[in-house]
């Protein structure tokens, strides 16, 4: 379908955005396919992918889908702009919160409880990527979960559902925090790559 003026487009995006605010998840993954190449664009940017890897695929997206399901403006004209400017920032932000954590890494002794305390302060700055992980549990897409590992489903269970710190998760299964994160971010990329397919 050929969209032939600013007015349609701006009438179908409303339509979809509203469609996916109700739960209708084809409308949200249409949004998604629509919004692909802006998405990748942003997160192929050489500052944001030199620091967060394929990871910033992963939080473009998940920045997307949270402005989509809270935006409550009536400008649709512009609003590819402004998911534009969010996802841009949203990735600024990030990379600058991994370069911290990358700092108190080379700068603590993580074997040591206070070095673990000090690394629980770097990774509370992802609280952000936290929250926006949830909203992808919320949309009923338990199918994507269930393809993950069994060590991923699990690691995202108690960060996201039971709502525990990656120090009492690590504590839990016996392992560093460090291990931690890095599951939770391949299960999150998972995540996304498994809901853009």
């Amino acid at each position: 379908m050929v969209i032939k003026s600013l007015s349609e487009q701006s009438e179908r995006l409303q339509t979809l955005i509203t469609a996916a605010q109700s739960g209708d998840k084809a409308a949200l993954l249409q949004l998604c396919e629509d919004f692909k190449p802006l998405l990748q664009s942003e997160a192929r940017r050489e500052m944001f992918y030199r620091s967060l890897g394929k990871d910033a695929e992963g939080i473009a997206a998940l920045t997307f889908i949270e402005l989509v399901l809270k935006y409550n403006g009536a400008d649709f004209e512009n609003w590819p702009g402004l998911a534009r400017c969010k996802v841009h920032f949203a990735l600024f932000d990030a990379m600058q919160k991994q370069g911290r954590i990358w700092e108190n890494e080379a700068q603590i002794d993580t074997g040591s409880e206070a070095g673990i305390d000090l690394l629980d302060t770097g990774l509370a700055n992802t609280a952000r990527l936290d929250e926006l992980a949830r909203l992808l549990l919320s949309l009923e897409l338990q199918e994507a979960l269930r393809q993950l590992s069994a060590e991923q489903q699990q690691i995202l269970t108690l960060l996201f559902l039971d709502d525990l710190k990656p120090k009492e998760v690590a504590g839990r299964l016996g392992c560093s925090v460090r291990n931690i994160t890095k599951h939770r971010l391949k299960a999150l990329d998972r995540l996304r790559q498994l809901l853009t397919n």
